[in-house]
């Protein structure tokens, strides 16, 4: 199973964590993972600020700046609107968890 977790502090995104597999089909044929695979690259290489981002396999995490622009704002939020059809498609391998930190 993928486990998304997206902290905003205050209302605003500060982090974003993607962890594990979706092993929804066989390798080369999981359609979650594919979605994810397309959508969270193609997402960060549209943002415009400097953000701390780590990937190895299985994980993903985005660190994001205070003061978003309001580009990468739209894109951050495009993303998440895109893993959350896919959590809401397919709730047996992929969560989305929203934290508000104080």
């Amino acid at each position: 199973m993928i486990r998304v977790e997206v902290i905003f502090l205050k209302g605003e995104f500060r982090s974003l964590t993607i962890k594990g597999h979706a092993e929804s089909g066989p390798y080369g044929h999981d359609l979650v993972c594919a979605a994810m695979s397309a959508i969270v690259p193609g997402g960060f290489n549209a943002l415009k600020g400097e953000y701390k981002i780590e990937v190895s396999k299985g994980f993903v995490s985005l660190e994001a700046p205070s003061g978003l622009s309001s580009h990468d704002q739209v894109v951050l939020e495009t993303i998440l609107a895109q893993i959350s059809g896919i959590s809401d498609s397919y709730p047996s391998y992929l969560t989305l968890e929203r934290k508000e930190k104080a």
